[in-house]
């Protein structure tokens, strides 16, 4: 409301934002540096290339020819409001169609109008995805039809059920074992200079769906990065019942045990023990020394640390 109020009654209130949207007319301004005095008529690089691309979403002259004084009138008002969001908003149109402008002419209220040109970009940007997505589609089918009648007529035709690129399995099977094998072994080394990471899941199996899936995510994505890192610490997960829904839990929600390479990856350490006894088993120690780490802390750890295991609360 106040916006329309300004634009109602400060005539080229829209123009003097457009050129400085963060100077307000009201207070002194700043003179500018090194003694390079800005006039009124400079404009910017990036205001002359609004004005450009703005005036291609201007109504045709025959939309305007068609308006009564009135709506001509209204037009204009409009058209500055236009002009005002297009520059400050995100989700602005590509093209505006006179039916558009009718359309925007006949709303009662500022908000609405903002909402139709939000709905207007999104509606062109969705337009344009699904253009290009066919668009894509088209070539690769093309594509695929003259690797068809290349393979039909005796040539080397490349492509689903025609002729694929084959690589060397055992070299790539042998490459892959020596760099997962680098990493088994310096995860091991880790284990007698580096605190084990345990995570206790205690609470995942407490019957609280959004919980177990919730925590799910972080930890794929804390044994993909473990798995792929060059030097990847022990992890353990403790408190894991050894029942169905336990076993489901970790082989197939998890999704990443039960593979033909798993003896290749370094996968945490299931246990149905509790976080000490579970480093009690790994580390070989009968009194291990455990940091809990929980966003309910109330201290801060100060490193280096001297622990035989940090233990992650997940709840």
């Amino acid at each position: 409301r106040g916006l329309t109020r300004c634009l109602q009654h400060r005539k080229g209130f829209s123009e003097r934002f457009v050129r400085n949207h963060w100077a307000n007319p009201s207070l002194p301004q700043t003179p500018e540096p090194s003694g390079v005095q800005a006039t009124e008529n400079q404009e910017e690089p990036h205001d002359s290339d609004f004005a450009s691309s703005f005036k291609k979403l201007l109504p045709s002259q025959q939309f305007r020819d068609g308006l009564s004084e009135s709506d001509k009138q209204r037009l204009e008002l409009l058209i500055k409001q236009t002009e005002l969001y297009c520059y400050m908003a995100r989700k602005v149109p590509t093209t505006i169609s006179d039916k558009d402008w009718n359309k925007l002419l006949n709303l009662p209220s500022v908000k609405t109008r903002v909402s139709t040109l939000e709905f207007i970009a999104v509606k062109a940007r969705k337009e344009e995805r699904d253009r290009l997505k066919k668009s894509g589609s088209e070539a690769f089918h093309a594509r695929m039809e003259q690797e068809v009648e290349r393979y039909n007529a005796g040539g080397m035709g490349y492509g689903p059920r025609l002729y694929e690129l084959v690589r060397d399995p055992l070299r790539r099977k042998d490459r892959y074992s020596l760099i997962k094998g680098a990493n088994v072994w310096s995860s091991l080394r880790l284990m007698d200079e580096h605190p084990a990471i345990v995570i206790d899941m205690q609470y995942v199996f407490d019957g609280q769906h959004e919980r177990e899936y919730s925590i799910k995510k972080e930890l794929q994505y804390c044994i993909s990065e473990n798995l792929y890192s060059r030097r990847p610490l022990p992890l353990i997960l403790s408190n894991v019942p050894e029942n169905e829904h336990g076993k489901v839990y970790t082989e197939k929600t998890l999704g990443f045990w039960g593979n033909e390479h798993q003896h290749q990856m370094i996968l945490p350490d299931v246990e149905k023990f509790s976080p000490r006894d579970a480093v009690m088993n790994a580390t070989g120690k009968k009194d291990p020394k455990i940091v809990y780490i929980s966003r309910y802390a109330t201290k801060m750890l100060d490193g280096p640390l001297n622990a035989d295991a940090c233990e992650l609360l997940s709840f």
